[in-house]
């Protein structure tokens, strides 16, 4: 007889929150590691690139309000009605400050109808780690750099653009 033991669906938000903040380079996890737990739980949850139905693991009675969302990553705090226009010259604002030669690089940040998915919505802490890490960003000064964020508050928009200028500019 083999002993069963409880154990939560491979879908449980809980559970990947956890395995991913172990997996992160900033708690001393590997950075290919962490890029590869957040795709692989994509694929199980349900989220771009899924190969599965989003209910194939759950029960037939459990809430949907608890199935997760493709989009349902840690963001920065915002409100999708903000004036991304305003918010990028509150951003060149703070750029006197602390991180200024990051927050310089939305000088051309432009608002586009074809990003406007990303204009209305958060930046993710993910993008916002990538940032820190091409800047060469310790961990109590990445720490700092999402309080900036946060403040401003970025976008999705915001924080994709300076990564892809400092990106540019490390080439």
């Amino acid at each position: 007889m083999m002993a069963r033991v409880p154990t939560l669906p491979p879908d449980h938000r809980g559970m990947w929150r956890r395995l991913i903040s172990r997996a992160h380079p900033d708690a001393g996890g590997d950075h290919e590691l962490f890029i590869w737990t957040g795709a692989v739980r994509d694929v199980v949850c349900g989220g771009e690139g899924s190969a599965r139905n989003e209910s194939s693991y759950r029960k037939e009675s459990s809430p949907r309000s608890e199935a997760p969302h493709p989009g349902d990553v840690a963001r920065v705090p915002f409100d999708p009605g903000c004036d991304f226009a305003a918010l990028t010259g509150r951003a060149l604002q703070y750029a006197a400050g602390d991180y200024g030669q990051v927050l310089a690089l939305l000088l051309d940040c432009q608002p586009l109808r074809a990003f406007a998915h990303e204009q209305e919505r958060g930046a993710s802490y993910k993008r916002l780690a990538a940032i820190g890490h091409v800047w060469g960003m310790s961990k109590a000064e990445r720490g700092r750099w999402y309080r900036v964020a946060e403040a401003i508050p970025l976008s999705d928009r915001h924080a994709g653009h300076i990564l892809d200028r400092s990106k540019r500019q490390a080439a």
